[in-house]
């Protein structure tokens, strides 16, 4: 046998196991993946009224963040505010993300105007299938190594795919609907449909192990040039002056030193510090425009920042990792996000056309061996052999 048909065969059998044991994982990260691609759509389409205040009240100004807290504490006592954000838009609610529900409050009445139970809002119930298959732990595990096998089954798809002979690569990219084989049509199914999608998906898991491997981070760091660390110094707690500097004076500094925001995020300072954390997004084509800032709560210094304009090579790779994941690039508008989604269910689909070849090639009829006959020599016929009476 030759050498290289002898290393197809085993990447065949790397191909075909890796696919066998992660198949129904990926079958269902791919379905909610392509899900997910339009939660700002979905979420502006079937929940309008939890992002932005009635319009009569859109030219009124702001009250202070800080009331704003201070009536969902009230409302929720005991519960743990991780987040608040909002757009920087007149008409926009700003939206508190708390252990177990988001909260939508009108920020020029500092009154609640929604709830949402965070445990029955859909896109974020398809996110966490999606990330853990809503199995905590164990699940963020299964993807972690999901993830790894996923990028291994691009390359030995490829490596399967790629003709042995250029004269083939027309009918390699090919899917012929017209035969009456289905066993060929889903041939063609997997291997080229596979090969089309081949590229996002390479972009997709490169994109997922970025987030899974310290690994991976560190070879882009290395690569990219940068840090994977980030020293945000961190303050201790004196808790007879804690809360002299404000969320809102945290926003106020932020904005003013820092002015353009399309979109901001507040975390609150917390038992293990007195840093306030305020990210600006700014608009951006491709590389996400993102200014972290840390204001100390006591002293109200800004003692840490990350400006997009100082961003390292890996820092660019590292905002950019989680559009190139989902495929919201802006440059492309809604048209990558489209792209993204037929990816996603031609991902979907891999599992099962795949399972269909592997489950055709066990069950196949195998053709009986040819019955060899036994060769005699000829019988020579004599002519007392002739003459002889006949026995009736």
């Amino acid at each position: 046998m030759k050498k290289k048909q002898r290393f197809k065969n085993i990447v065949r059998k790397i191909h075909l196991w890796l696919g066998l044991s992660s198949g129904l994982v990926v079958f269902i990260v791919a379905i909610t993946g392509a899900l997910y691609i339009f939660e700002e759509e979905g979420r502006a389409m079937f929940q309008h009224r939890y992002y932005h205040i009635p319009e009569s009240n859109a030219g009124h100004p702001r009250l202070p963040v800080d009331q704003m807290q201070a009536t969902v504490a009230a409302r929720y006592p005991g519960e743990k505010i991780t987040s608040i954000r909002f757009q920087e838009t007149k008409d926009a609610a700003f939206i508190f993300f708390m252990e177990k529900r988001f909260v939508s409050v009108d920020p020029t009445t500092a009154q609640i105007i929604g709830v949402r139970n965070k445990n029955a809002d859909f896109f974020t119930v398809v996110l966490k299938v999606h990330m853990e298959l809503y199995l905590g732990e164990v699940g963020k595990e299964i993807i972690r190594w999901n993830v790894l096998i996923f990028f291994l089954m691009c390359v030995s798809g490829l490596i399967l795919w790629f003709p042995k002979q250029l004269r083939f690569l027309k009918q390699a990219t090919r899917i012929n609907f017209k035969t009456k084989n289905y066993k060929r049509l889903n041939w063609d199914l997997h291997s080229v449909l596979g090969f089309y999608a081949l590229i996002v998906l390479f972009v997709i898991s490169l994109t997922g192990m970025f987030w899974v491997f310290d690994t991976v981070k560190e070879i882009a760091a290395a690569i990219a040039g940068g840090t994977t660390e980030y020293n945000t110094k961190r303050t201790p707690i004196k808790p007879e002056t804690i809360g002299h500097f404000t969320l809102q004076d945290a926003y106020d500094a932020a904005t003013r030193d820092f002015p353009g925001a399309k979109e901001t995020f507040i975390t609150p300072f917390n038992d293990k510090d007195a840093n306030i954390r305020i990210i600006m997004r700014y608009p951006y084509s491709i590389i996400r425009k993102q200014n972290t800032l840390y204001y100390n709560a006591n002293s109200g210094k800004l003692v840490f920042s990350e400006l997009y304009k100082n961003y390292t090579g890996y820092a660019a790779v590292a905002r950019s990792n989680f559009d190139f994941h989902t495929g919201r690039i802006r440059a492309l508008g809604i048209g990558s996000k489209i792209v993204y989604f037929i990816v996603a269910l031609i991902a979907a689909s891999l599992p099962i056309t795949g399972f269909i070849v592997w489950w055709g090639r066990r069950h196949k009829k195998k053709i009986p061996a040819p019955v060899k006959r036994r060769i005699t020599k000829p019988v020579m016929v004599t002519k007392d052999f002739m003459e002889a009476p006949s026995p009736n």
